[in-house]
């Protein structure tokens, strides 16, 4: 398992105009697999974004193949520079049931 958090400094509004760029190119394309855990929360920085995949493998083609369309659909800038992870390893991770959140903050 690969496990990261980036810290965004941009309003949590940013995240979530992404996020819904990247359901739609989801449902249209697919991508996504090995995905385990997503979250993303507004700090007093901007916002954090944390991720488990089942490999760095299947982030790295999320990123390739899934990231830029949503970047370029929501109007953000695909060759600029992305925050440095801070990269962890799981332990474990424990998914009791799917779970999908439009929350709004």
């Amino acid at each position: 398992m690969y496990g990261y958090t980036l810290h965004f400094p941009a309003p949590i509004e940013a995240y979530l105009a992404l996020h819904q760029a990247v359901l739609q190119v989801l449902a249209e394309d697919g991508g996504g697999e090995g995905l385990l855990v997503h979250v993303a929360y507004p700090t007093d920085r901007g916002f954090d974004l944390t991720e488990v995949w089942e490999s760095r493998e299947h982030l790295d083609a999320f990123n390739r193949e899934v990231l830029p369309k949503a970047m370029s659909r929501a109007g953000l800038p695909v060759d600029g520079p992305r925050p440095a992870p801070d990269e962890f390893t799981p332990a474990a991770v424990m998914t009791p049931r799917a779970f999908n959140s439009d929350a709004r903050t």
